[in-house]
């Protein structure tokens, strides 16, 4: 037999064979390469991502079952602690060759042991080369018919003769049509005081801001432009940003309509120079499978301790929050931290079943001036039902009063902006918390700190707790008022960060009720505060513990 009749042989069943193996699977011919989940990985019963080499062990089991998916779908075959119907986005084992409907995509590799580098993965993964696929100024889909590259960049901008400055600049987009962002590139970003280039949407249902030309800004970004469109810093100018394949981010008519651009100089030296840096979107009109999301996790109305080598705080979005928001699982594609000049660490958490099943956006020397950017090599799957645990670290040495939160230069933030598809999955996607109240367990009716919304806002009608009439008019609290103001402030709705909450909402809120509870409230808050410190002298005095807490 000739040595080209035996490849021949060979051949054939390998380029004709996995395409019909895909379609007994879900989403068998759209699984994520775990190297760069923006490519495919064709063969997924194989070592090889053409269909090439040995089978994997989800090969194996494959055809152990007779190729019957249902039999295979609640295993583990790589073990990596997701089972292959979580993988291939029928977390619920209902796909079928005859029932093909399916809303989530494939999530990752059931072949593959994911995160493909930690150590757990790293020997089961021993026949896998991820260096091939590292992501790089290839981005396949750039090259498709109808995708237009859409130019925003600096015109001749002087650089300021300071250390750092942060420039900002809105640009309208096109809105002829609908349109999806797929990928992005860096213009003219050889200048070596360019540290980082940024885009965000702004909300469309804001209003047009007719601002346009530079303006200095903050490190950080506010409403309503803060969704992550594309980020790069000088690590990673010559890449650019892909989305996977199917996923696209929605501008024009009924998505983003302008975005704001922001840029970080570096200038230490106080050099002279200009710049046209900027960014190139690549759009295309025909919109893919997926529309991207961005979710944004705050902790706001915080305050840090001056003088400390490292203070936390943190913040979740609960797993009663997920599961009432979320439709059904989102895969995190990309993530970037945000806090000021205090923040040394920053990371989320995936909780899933009250253990942490992932680490997202884990940066332990966070810089504000650079901020690490996650583009993840391995998508990162949330589920309805799993918590989102935000976490900052500060240093506050040499820092003399307490720091506040706040947009400031003298002011700290603690967020994390994720990108995620589908977003039809998660519309509800702003987890923010009022110190360490998550707003979202309020709104869903959850019990916060023995607190409920509805529950409070019946009581201000019919508990005569909250009856503050007569001290609501007068500039002095008087023995009458400050008796009732704490037996009100006794009560969980009104003790602790509870008090601020209500206290900011009592400015937002149209309830008249409300807005005279904390009108009286307000006039005792210096004497209630006394009243408190004498009585817990007191009691330490004593010895003994007594009394409501407040």
């Amino acid at each position: 037999m000739h040595v080209l009749g035996l490849i021949g042989f060979f051949l054939i069943p390998v380029a004709r064979g996995w395409p019909t193996y895909n379609d007994l699977i879900p989403n068998g011919d759209k699984v994520p390469n775990p190297c760069n989940p923006s490519l495919i990985w064709n063969g997924v019963g194989h070592l090889g991502p053409y269909g090439s080499g040995p089978r994997n062990q989800f090969g194996h089991d494959f055809i152990k079952a007779n190729k019957i998916w249902s039999d295979i779908c609640r295993l583990d075959s790589d073990g990596d602690g997701k089972y292959n119907g979580l993988e291939l986005g029928d977390p619920n084992c209902e796909w079928s060759t005859s029932n093909r409907n399916l809303s989530l995509p494939a999530f990752s590799h059931p072949g593959v042991c994911e995160p493909w580098d930690s150590p757990t993965c790293q020997a089961m993964n021993a026949s896998l080369d991820c260096s091939a696929d590292k992501v790089s100024t290839d981005c396949e889909q750039i090259d498709e018919p109808g995708v237009q590259k859409y130019d925003m960049f600096l015109v001749n901008y002087s650089i300021p003769l300071r250390e750092s400055t942060f420039a900002c600049r809105i640009f309208d987009l096109p809105v002829k049509t609908d349109y999806h962002v797929i990928a992005s590139k860096p213009i003219n970003y050889q200048h070596k005081l360019l540290g980082q280039v940024a885009v965000y949407g702004c909300n469309p249902n804001s209003g047009e801001i007719t601002r346009k030309s530079v303006f200095e800004c903050s490190s950080s970004v506010a409403k309503p432009c803060q969704d992550l469109i594309a980020i790069m810093d000088q690590g990673e100018m010559d890449q650019g940003n892909c989305f996977p394949r199917d996923v696209g981010l929605l501008i024009g008519q009924t998505g983003y309509k302008q975005v704001l651009m922001k840029w970080t100089f570096l200038n230490p030296l106080k050099e002279p120079g200009t710049t046209n840096a900027g960014m190139s979107l690549y759009l295309t009109p025909n919109l893919k499978k997926y529309n991207a999301g961005v979710a944004i996790l705050e902790e706001t109305h915080f305050s840090i301790p001056g003088n400390l080598p490292s203070y936390s705080v943190s913040s979740a979005c609960p797993s009663s929050c997920t599961q009432f928001q979320m439709r059904s699982p989102v895969t995190v594609v990309a993530g970037v931290n945000i806090m000021g000049h205090y923040g040394v660490k920053q990371r989320v958490d995936v909780e899933r079943n009250d253990r942490i099943y992932n680490s997202i956006t884990e940066d332990t020397k966070y810089d504000v001036y650079n901020p690490r950017v996650f583009w993840y090599t391995t998508p990162v799957p949330v589920l309805p039902g799993d918590m989102l645990k935000l976490t900052c670290e500060y240093n506050t040495v040499g820092v003399r009063d307490d720091i506040t939160w706040g947009m400031g230069p003298k002011q700290e933030l603690c967020k994390t902006i994720l990108i995620y598809y589908p977003r039809e999955n998660w519309d509800d996607h702003h987890c923010e918390s009022f110190k360490n109240i998550p707003l979202c367990a309020l709104e869903i009716g959850d019990s916060v700190f023995g607190c409920t919304y509805r529950g409070f806002m019946l009581a201000l009608h019919n508990d005569p707790l909250y009856d503050m009439t007569g001290c609501d008019n007068t500039a002095t609290c008087s023995n009458e008022c400050l008796q009732k103001t704490i037996a009100a402030r006794s009560t969980p709705c009104l003790s602790g960060d509870m008090y601020d909450l209500w206290k900011l909402m009592a400015m937002s809120l149209r309830n008249d009720k409300l807005i005279t509870l904390f009108k009286a409230l307000v006039v005792c808050e210096e004497q209630y505060m006394t009243a408190m410190l004498e009585a817990r002298s007191q009691r330490g005095g004593r010895g003994g513990r007594g009394g409501r807490g407040g």
